[in-house]
């Protein structure tokens, strides 16, 4: 129960609450602020013992109407989420078109629910005319949708976060720790950023508190600037361990993900943008936040020493207790994520794409597949002849009367397990991207499992290509 005095505190809602900046602002605020916490994971809402200033939601981000319900009674938000930790068993998907659709589901719900002020965690974006790297593009895309409604946002950059249980450290220690001679490639030598978490926080706070830093963006940059080679050898020298380098002209991608991955103990999701990101000098622009805090900026040494345990290990992420036990949950739910990036021929709107989607598919198949809508909205894909049903949509209430927005459930079909919660298929316009999303969330197969990987799952995501071309085509002859 909610003592008067605790529900008089203005309550806020954080997606992305459980890992490692969510937890530590959680416990930076203390019960200075109420907190909801949004989780897919009905593990961590089990598990985590601080409940004093939390109220743990579990919500899929994915699904519109549930975050519109969880924001409800929120004042402000706070978003730290970033798409690249599989979400469903199998997931055809980059990690910018996923990080468009959560965007634009949590602003889309915090103006429904009348959020005053939203604060987004992004990265530093590079003074520069070169093409950004997939991850940085995807921060400023989801910056740009983010103040695309009428909800007041705040954007806080920031490079490399240190501190207890951050990935970026933790990655860091264990390389040194691990390997005394590194193969060094090109994206180390270029300066970044780095900041601690304690830091972080401190600029949460003033953006909460202090209206003349709302609504406004700001880079954040505690440590002096250094290369990630530089990093490498101040963690050897505080670790008292041998560090011996042999630098390698070009960047290889691919390659050093893996070894980072494997001796640095952190994902190659995680790993990958990472990487790709420091290949841009990351430094932060000064500005009235920065000079704000000048005085309270943790060094990196102070940041290395909190990081640590008492034998040089790195201290755990708030995610590790639970991380395994939800993988092993999300396997055997079986279920499918596919979200495709598609150009947006004119001034088409979302009903239109979905019509011509069934249209396309059965010209596609030459009428071996056929898709009918009833008076009701209903879609049946069938085979020639209307036997048997493959699949049946039917209309989600949620997107009735949206040009921007076409979705329906996953209601029947011989293709479909029939499960709570139910699969969707919709259709996101993004007009001012000129792209729209075609994405299928919570889709459960009935082929057993491997056979599905092997057939139906890869036949879904050559039409779903394929589509993406033929609007492409419509998108050129409506600009020629």
């Amino acid at each position: 129960m909610v003592s008067p005095e605790s529900s008089a505190k203005p309550l806020v809602a954080i997606a992305g609450a459980s890992g490692f900046v969510g937890t530590h602002l959680r416990r930076y605020f203390g019960s200075a602020y109420r907190f909801r916490a949004l989780t897919r994971s009905a593990n961590i809402a089990e598990q985590n013992p601080d409940r004093s200033n939390t109220e743990w939601r579990c919500c899929d981000l994915y699904s519109l109407p549930q975050v519109a319900e969880s924001l409800a009674g929120c004042e402000y938000g706070i978003y730290l989420v970033h798409s690249m930790a599989p979400s469903s068993r199998l997931v055809q998907s980059n990690f910018e078109d996923t990080d468009l659709l959560l965007a634009d589901n949590f602003i889309r719900a915090a103006e429904e629910a009348g959020l005053k002020h939203i604060i987004y965690l992004s990265g530093l974006i590079p003074q520069t005319d070169e093409p950004l790297s997939p991850h940085l593009r995807s921060r400023l895309e989801v910056e740009n949708v983010l103040r695309s409604r009428s909800v007041r946002v705040t954007v806080l950059r920031a490079g490399l976060i240190f501190g207890p249980g951050g990935s970026s450290f933790s990655l860091l220690i264990n390389l040194v720790r691990r390997l005394p001679l590194m193969l060094l490639p090109a994206w180390v030598r270029s300066k970044t950023h780095s900041v601690d978490i304690l830091n972080v926080c401190q600029a949460f706070e003033l953006c909460l508190e202090e209206p003349e830093y709302s609504g406004q963006t700001f880079d954040l940059g505690g440590h002096r600037p250094m290369t990630y080679k530089a990093m490498i050898q101040k963690t050897a020298e505080l670790l008292g361990k041998p560090a011996h380098f042999i630098n390698f002209p070009l960047n290889c991608f691919g390659l050093s993900k893996h070894w980072v991955s494997l001796f640095g103990s952190v994902p190659p999701a995680l790993v990958g943008p990472l990487q790709e990101s420091l290949q841009h000098d990351l430094e932060a622009v000064p500005n009235a936040l920065t000079e704000a805090l000048k005085d309270k900026w943790v060094s990196f040494e102070d940041s290395f020493q909190s990081s640590v345990d008492a034998s040089g290990r790195p201290k755990p992420n708030p995610r590790d207790t639970t991380q395994s036990l939800d993988r092993q949950q999300i396997k055997q739910a079986r279920r499918v994520r596919s979200v495709q990036r598609m150009p947006l021929p004119g001034n088409w709107d979302a009903q239109q794409i979905a019509e011509e989607y069934g249209v396309w598919l059965s010209r596609r198949f030459g009428g071996l597949i056929q898709a009918e809508q009833d008076d009701e909205g209903i879609v049946r894909f069938t085979l020639w002849g209307g036997r048997p049903v493959l699949l049946e949509l039917t209309p989600t209430p949620y997107s009735l009367g949206s040009r921007r927005r076409c979705a329906f459930y996953i209601t029947g079909g011989i293709l479909s397990r029939q499960v709570d919660p139910m699969g969707r298929l919709e259709f996101r316009l993004f007009p001012e991207q000129g792209c729209l999303i075609a994405s299928i969330h919570g889709f459960a197969p009935t082929l057993p499992w491997t056979l599905y990987a092997l057939t139906q799952a890869r036949l879904h995501l050559r039409v779903m290509r394929a589509f993406g071309r033929h609007l492409r085509r419509q998108y050129v002859a409506f600009f020629r």
